[in-house]
């Protein structure tokens, strides 16, 4: 009997070993098989009314059409102490999620994220900057390769009434991925031949190797064009850029550039200094701008700096002026000249000319800048401030049928003084003439990816309310806890 019993015990605990294996054995084929699904359908649902979780449809498409890696490196500190820096990789890392997820298709991370504390990590912040030729610190560095993007801080926000109303940082940051992910290189022809400001040039006052440099360093191609060399502007040309030519274009020089804007939709951006003539006034009518001969004297206290260069703070709602509106960002300009609208573009429909940039209401246009010394105003001769230094159009180019397509874009500034050596990185110089060569070569409006609004949740409760709750969240577990203790009794009697 005793012998029986044993052999019972044996068998049931053979049993029991064998029980287990098999629902190990399940358990990891469960396991294996949620990952494997996990894997093979992987799927994110948003559930936020507002769609916080879901990157715009035009950013899923372009990252889907990645063929190669894109490295995201960010070298903005997140200090626990200053409440800006934590509220910006707050919202980056939240964006930074969706980009991961969307970036991983074939079994493949298409969207690399790194977080760098440069502070920290001197290492691998000095292997940075000699990789990719850092020109500041505090960025989001976008790359593909070779092709770097860098994105700033103040890019990440739109700003109303001093105070930041939402956050663009997924216009920004996709902006970035198509630049150093495109395989066509836009190309920017600057104009020679008639006394103007070469690329080549490490002179402080009128050269403008380090504009070079900079426009290199994004993926810019550069070249000259001299117009009276070649027989027409070269066809793969993306932009012109005339910096303050000293003698006037020959009208066939002249006929060329006007050929290439209307007829090819072409891209201008035009500096011209008081003093000069450019020989250019058929262009400048067909474009909309007036471009007087006369100087801008400025006298406003807030407008004119030590050294006597103007303090630019008056600029229009403008693509090319946002960023520099929105922060409160000022530029240095040496003496302008006055470049407005011309009356006679308001004829025609399909142009449109925006005056973009001011000066205070202290100034004036002087006819007499050539003999007057001191400079005066004279009502019946001078120009009354604020005076339009500079000036943007851009035309609709109609169809039979009715259908519009975009057309040229034109750029005028009173001054070159803003681009060279010397002032370049003063204020927001940079800023300006690369946000116009943005917006020369539609850039601006390659997306359509709306800005995001802050959103903070408040729940204010009474006193009531929070005891209600309370009993709420402890009377479920309570009973919870309650009925397993019963079912435990039960069971073991």
């Amino acid at each position: 009997m005793q012998i029986n019993r044993f052999n019972e015990f044996r068998l049931a605990r053979r049993f029991r070993i064998a029980n287990r294996m098999v629902q190990i054995l399940l358990g990891l084929c469960l396991i294996a098989s949620l990952n494997y699904l996990a894997a093979k359908y992987f799927g994110r649902i948003d559930l936020t009314q507002s769609g916080s979780y879901t990157l715009a449809p035009e950013s899923k498409a372009y990252i889907r059409e990645l063929e190669e890696p894109v490295d995201i490196i960010v070298t903005i500190p997140n200090d626990p102490e200053v409440a800006e820096l934590q509220q910006i990789h707050q919202h980056l890392r939240k964006l930074f999620r969706e980009y991961e997820a969307e970036g991983m298709h074939d079994g493949k991370a298409y969207i690399n994220i790194e977080f760098v504390d440069i502070y920290r990590q001197r290492k691998r912040a000095q292997e940075l900057s000699n990789k990719y030729n850092l020109s500041q610190e505090n960025i989001i560095l976008v790359a593909m390769g070779e092709r770097t993007r860098e994105i700033r801080q103040a890019d990440l926000y739109e700003v109303e009434d001093n105070q930041i109303a939402g956050f663009r940082g997924e216009k920004a940051i996709t902006s970035a991925i198509i630049d150093v992910s495109s395989k066509d290189e836009d190309k920017i022809y600057f104009l020679v031949g008639h006394g103007e400001m070469r690329l080549d040039d490490v002179d402080p006052l009128r050269g403008l190797s380090q504009l070079e440099s900079f426009l290199r360093e994004r993926n810019y191609t550069l070249a000259t064009l001299d117009l009276a060399v070649d027989e027409d502007v070269p066809a793969d040309a993306d932009l012109i850029v005339v910096p303050s030519p000293q003698a006037s274009l020959l009208p066939e020089e002249v006929e060329k550039l006007r050929r290439y804007m209307s007829e090819r939709n072409g891209r201008m951006i035009v500096l011209i200094d008081p003093g000069r003539r450019h020989g250019m006034e058929d262009l400048f009518y067909d474009w909309g701008v007036l471009a007087d001969d006369m100087a801008v004297e400025d006298v406003g206290p807030d407008f004119r700096a030590q050294g006597g260069d103007l303090i630019i703070r008056r600029f229009a709602e403008h693509p090319i002026t946002e960023l520099l509106v929105d922060y409160q960002i000022t530029a240095l300009f040496g003496r302008p000249r006055p470049m407005r609208t011309d009356p006679g573009s308001l004829k025609d429909p399909r142009l449109k000319v925006t005056q973009i940039i001011g000066t205070s209401d202290q100034s004036w246009g002087e006819r007499d800048y050539r003999t007057q010394s001191p400079p005066q105003f004279d009502p019946g001769r001078d120009l009354k401030g604020p005076i339009t230094i500079a000036t943007v159009s851009s035309r609709t180019a109609g169809t039979e049928l009715g259908i519009n397509i975009p057309g040229g874009r034109f750029v005028a500034f009173g001054n070159s003084d803003f681009i060279t050596n010397n002032r370049l990185r003063a204020f927001g110089n940079r800023t300006l003439f690369f946000n116009s060569m943005n917006w020369a070569l539609a850039k601006n409006s390659l997306l359509n990816i709306a800005t995001r609004p802050l959103e903070s949740y408040q729940v204010v409760m009474s006193e009531r309310d929070l005891n209600r709750i309370l009993i709420y969240y402890a009377i479920l577990p309570g009973a919870t806890a309650l009925l397993g203790l019963l079912i435990y009794l039960i069971r073991r009697r």
